[in-house]
């Protein structure tokens, strides 16, 4: 009987073992529970958005310039920078107007197929851009993994929902039509004008140098920059075609020189004292409105420029090594 009794039992307990085995779940969840909220994010990959280094434009839609463009993980997860699209691209923590870029995470320079990776240790929310294309720009939000079960947070949220709600009382108070239209016309003209400066200053890539040297996008030497590429050069064949190839030069160095200024406020004076001269005959190109101005004047500027940053340093250097001679 007492035989009978014990293989009952281990019958018993052999089905109640097989059952838990074939369990979905397994017994890995009980022992380390797994918040479902944040199970899905244990690994995100991030890329650009196909064709966002382009132009602007991705970050007037409703997806963004990355994809995912705003994300929220936990502390330990491990975040790929992934770059899909066929232009280089960097993934830098902080924003454009940021003095100091780059303090959770830099990339660097990712060519089409490569890829970067962080893993955060700190709670908080993280922005990032694209040094090269700085019009691009996203979210990371970080937080814990709590100990809590997704269904305790949905009674949690049930309890608050539950909770009676006050209603304010509202007051016949005559509403006068013009007071009304006087405000709105006040408010629409603060607002305009912050968000026409947003919109110049993404228009177009970064002057990434000039805007390290100078602190900021609305510096008026900055801006002079834009104005130029936008209203003359961007409006010409011949302007167009030249700023397509300067940019595939400029962006292979500039985020590096920008770094370089922001870590060292020597090298910041020095950019910017070199970066004067070249300015003042830039301002030439302000007058120039057809495609032969375009040309004529640009191709002045160029030979300028040449002559003041290599012909009169060769000269002197040459001049220092005849006088060494005699």
């Amino acid at each position: 009987m007492k035989t009978k009794a014990i293989g009952s039992v281990f019958l018993l307990f052999t089905i109640v073992t097989g059952i838990i085995a074939m369990s979905p779940t397994g017994n890995a969840d009980y022992l380390h529970p797994i918040h479902p909220a944040f199970a899905d994010h244990h690994e995100v990959t991030i890329t650009p958005v196909s064709g966002s280094g382009s132009g602007p434009g991705c970050e007037l839609t409703d997806n963004g310039c990355y994809s995912p463009n705003t994300v929220t993980v936990y502390v330990g997860s491990l975040i790929v920078f992934s770059n899909t699209d066929s232009v280089k691209h960097t993934f830098t923590s902080g924003s454009p107007s940021d003095d100091v870029i780059g303090t959770e995470f830099n990339s660097g320079m990712l060519e089409p197929g490569a890829s970067a990776e962080w893993t955060p240790e700190n709670v908080g929310e993280f922005p990032y851009f694209d040094m090269i294309h700085p019009w691009m720009q996203g979210t990371i939000i970080v937080e814990e993994a709590g100990d809590k079960t997704h269904s305790e947070k949905e009674t949690h949220t049930e309890e608050v929902i539950d909770e009676p709600v006050k209603v304010e009382e509202v007051i016949d108070e005559p509403v006068k039509v013009e007071e009304v239209m006087k405000n709105l016309a006040v408010v629409e003209q603060v607002v305009e004008e912050p968000v026409a400066a947003q919109e110049s200053s993404e228009e177009g890539g970064g002057c990434l140098i000039a805007t390290a040297a100078y602190g900021s996008e609305l510096a008026p030497q900055v801006q002079m920059l834009r104005e130029i590429r936008d209203n003359q050069l961007m409006n010409t064949e011949s302007g167009s075609a030249f700023m397509t190839t300067f940019n595939e030069a400029y962006y292979s160095f500039s985020p590096y020189i920008a770094d370089m200024e922001r870590e060292s406020p020597v090298f910041k004076e020095i950019v910017k004292a070199g970066l004067t001269p070249m300015i003042s005959t830039l301002s030439i190109m302000e007058s120039a409105e057809t495609e032969s101005e375009v040309l004529g004047l640009g191709l002045s500027v160029i030979a300028l420029n040449l002559g003041m940053y290599i012909g009169l340093p060769a000269f002197g250097i040459v001049k220092v090594i005849q006088l060494r001679k005699n």
